[in-house]
């Protein structure tokens, strides 16, 4: 059952979801259109084909509301099937059907570049278990009621992943305290989105820091820098003890 929409499009997330439900309109259109044309719209194919085709859509619009990862899968499964029936279109004689298909596929690129962001698909290591190798950085988490150690990384566009091992509500301001070559470093951030723990690891957050003035922007701008080379020297170092065992 597709689940209930509510937007705000002043929420990233929720411009995310118009993006993808025009992009299916476009895609029903281009679909109902095409059958039009060449007369086949009562064929038992294509209404089998239809019908896959809300099945699958229906599963990735709730992949995306859920934050699955397997939003990335479906989304690549119908990339090929848009840009396939773009080329058909253009290659035959119907253009108009094939802008309805291009159309799809830059909503697509649109939503899945704005949903890429760390505050709901972080890039983090779950699967490294040497912290020497890990692409995160310690740090201190101060929020009203909590005081704890966490680790902060993939560190893209003004957020990031922090991984914490209590429990916040999406919408908390933080502090984030981070020691760097000796230095203290203070940043503000709000939390965006939660990710629920798999037994025996973090909860996983999407924060996104608050920049308010120069300093912080500043700031913010060299620990994302030193995070980046941070990132690059531990890859680095593993690959080189890889080598020499």
């Amino acid at each position: 059952m597709t689940p209930k929409l509510k937007l705000n499009l002043q929420n990233s997330f929720d411009k995310v979801k118009f993006l993808t439900l025009f992009q299916f309109i476009f895609v029903v259109l281009a679909f109902l259109a095409e059958a039009t044309i060449k007369q086949i719209l009562l064929n038992f194919t294509l209404i089998f084909q239809f019908i896959i085709l809300l099945v699958t859509f229906n599963f990735y619009y709730t992949a995306l509301k859920n934050l699955f990862y397997s939003f990335w899968n479906i989304s690549l499964i119908l990339l090929f099937f848009y840009v396939f029936g773009m080329i058909r279109n253009f290659l035959f004689g119907t253009p108009m059907i094939g802008i309805l298909y291009l159309g799809s596929i830059i909503l697509m690129g649109i939503a899945c570049y704005i949903i890429s962001s760390p505050l709901y698909y972080p890039r983090f290591h779950w699967w490294e278990y040497d912290f020497r190798y890990r692409a995160d950085l310690k740090c201190m988490v101060d929020a009203e009621g909590l005081h704890s150690s966490g680790r902060i990384s993939d560190m893209r566009r003004g957020a990031a992943c922090l991984e914490l091992f209590k429990s916040m509500n999406v919408g908390q301001r933080v502090q984030i305290s981070l020691e760097i070559l000796n230095q203290n470093y203070t940043l503000f951030a709000e939390v965006r989105s939660k990710r629920e723990p798999i037994i025996g690891r973090s909860t996983v957050y999407g924060v996104k820091f608050i920049s308010s003035d120069l300093e912080q922007r500043q700031r913010l701008k060299f620990i994302t820098n030193y995070w980046n080379e941070s990132k690059k020297i531990k890859i680095r170092n593993k690959f080189a003890l890889a080598n020499k065992v």
